[in-house]
């Protein structure tokens, strides 16, 4: 976590020199659990170091690629959860991922100046804990999804103006760029990247990992300290329907669908750097770096009304269609905030951060219509581990108004198998461990109450128990 603040240049008045946060790094390819880089726009390869990979300079061959401006990232991620109590059913279970990225630096490559091709892969394995053991809405990991061997991200970005205006244009993952709590990205519940507001509510999640969607996003800094951002893509990257008893994953099961037929899903947000410390103590204060974000997008395509069905009747009553009135367009608001409000000296790495992000959507055609996620990491608190951080973080969702309408009309009309809807917490208690500069280990302590937002079992009837998880993540830069 130390080292998305040192890329923030420690204030204002330094940001300028930040480079490479619209370089997809190693990072870019992964959901949840290693922070991500600042987002501030330029096309300048930062400096590869290889003794932060496990192949460090591979025999020569790093260096030599890089001369010809070609940089590969490779990271691979084990991990190994067991709900302990609770849940559907206590057990082990193991998942993983390997991630490959190449990037193409024009400028070496063949002379053009501030371009960046960029082509990325996934191999995803394992099983579900959350969905075969835990049965919660929040995935415990990121990494948590269908097994697939996939291409993730291939777009070609474009600097203008000294890189004060980015472009990219390809298929893109939109949720390593908007909505993103930089402190948050550092737990792995999958809650504190994209968050449930938006993988619930949109078509297959939307374009977020490990999806990529067809599209284009601009980047553009007017004038430091804001920096602007807005994109365009198709809103429904594997082309199914709303509602399927096909998994996402299983309808593309390669990332290569480059589906067009959806609807378009628009994405802004605007984000101001501040030093709180400059604002608060002036400029001899230990400088305290933050990002605060507002943003929201529109979804031009059909969305289920969550209580009437197609012919105007209740989707709760015997009698229903059982198919859902479908409303035209769909919208989200939300607040970002990652401001470090403690460090022990200048130039410190001993921090103390704090995040909050919420959402807000429509009650009628969305199932959860608020959110909440909050937390705190603290950097370098350990002697002797400076770069080890530990992080608490909790987590939240509101059901929409009419989501609750149709609760209410089932316990009327007799249909209710699954109770009363109640809104799913979880807290994740979390250390990350810096073993060496290229493998990070990090155990992980979640419970959840309230799971799969309801109070029973729909197909045993029994009461569902909160539920207690342990987990170990393993990522390794090669």
């Amino acid at each position: 976590m130390v080292g998305i603040f040192a890329m923030l240049g420690f204030g204002v008045a330094t940001v300028t020199t930040a480079s490479g946060a619209s370089i997809p790094l190693a990072t870019d390819i992964l959901p949840s659990g290693v922070p991500l880089p600042s987002p501030v726009p330029s096309l300048v390869l930062p400096a590869e170091d290889p003794t932060t990979e496990l192949l460090g300079n591979a025999g020569g061959a790093r260096e030599w690629l890089t001369k010809k401006g070609i940089r590969i990232n490779i990271q691979d991620v084990e991990e190994l959860w067991g709900l302990t109590s609770g849940g559907l059913h206590p057990g082990p279970t193991y998942d993983g991922m390997t991630a490959v990225a190449l990037l193409l630096d024009t400028k070496r490559a063949f002379g053009w100046h501030d371009g960046l091709l960029n082509i990325s892969a996934l191999q995803i394995r394992g099983r579900s804990l959350t969905g075969e053991r835990l049965g919660a809405l929040n995935a415990v990991s990121g990494y948590d999804a269908g097994r697939s061997t996939r291409l993730f991200e291939l777009w070609y970005g474009q600097g203008f103006f000294g890189n004060r205006l980015d472009i990219r244009v390809g298929t893109i993952d939109l949720d390593t760029e908007f909505l993103v709590s930089q402190n948050a990205s550092f737990f792995l519940n999958s809650s504190f990247g994209w968050p449930l507001s938006t993988s619930s509510n949109l078509y297959s999640g939307g374009p977020s990992w490990p999806f990529s969607a067809v599209g284009a996003r601009i980047k553009w800094v007017p004038a430091y300290p804001l920096v602007l951002m807005g994109a365009i893509t198709d809103d429904n990257p594997t082309r199914g329907p709303f509602y399927s008893d096909i998994s996402a994953t299983q309808r593309d099961p390669t990332g290569t669908s480059f589906s067009t037929k959806g609807g378009a899903l628009f994405m802004g947000e605007a984000q101001f750097w501040m030093d709180a410390a400059q604002q608060l103590a002036g400029q001899d204060a230990p400088a305290l770096p933050g990002t605060w974000k507002i943003g929201g997008l529109y979804d031009s395509g059909h969305f289920p009304d969550q209580r009437y069905d197609d012919q105007g009747g209740l989707l709760a009553s015997p009698n229903s269609s059982g198919n859902p009135y479908y409303h035209q367009g769909n919208w989200l608001a939300y607040v970002v905030i990652d401001q470090m409000v403690w460090r022990e000296s200048k130039g410190s790495s001993k921090t103390i951060n704090f995040f909050a992000r919420a959402t807000i959507n429509d009650g009628v055609r969305n199932r959860f219509s608020k959110e909440i996620q909050s937390g705190l990491t603290f950097d370098g608190l350990i002697p002797g581990h400076s770069d080890d951080t530990i992080g608490i973080a909790w987590g939240t969702s509101f059901y929409g108004s009419r989501a609750i309408e149709n609760t209410r009309d089932t316990f009327r009309l007799g249909t209710n198998s699954a109770g009363h809807l109640k809104s799913e917490h979880h807290v994740e208690l979390t250390y990350q461990a810096a073993i060496t500069p290229y493998l990070l280990l990090q155990p992980d302590f979640q419970y959840f109450w309230n799971i799969g937002g309801t109070s029973k079992n729909s197909d045993t009837g029994q009461t569902i128990k909160n539920g207690t998880v342990i987990g170990l993540n393993m990522t390794t830069t090669f």
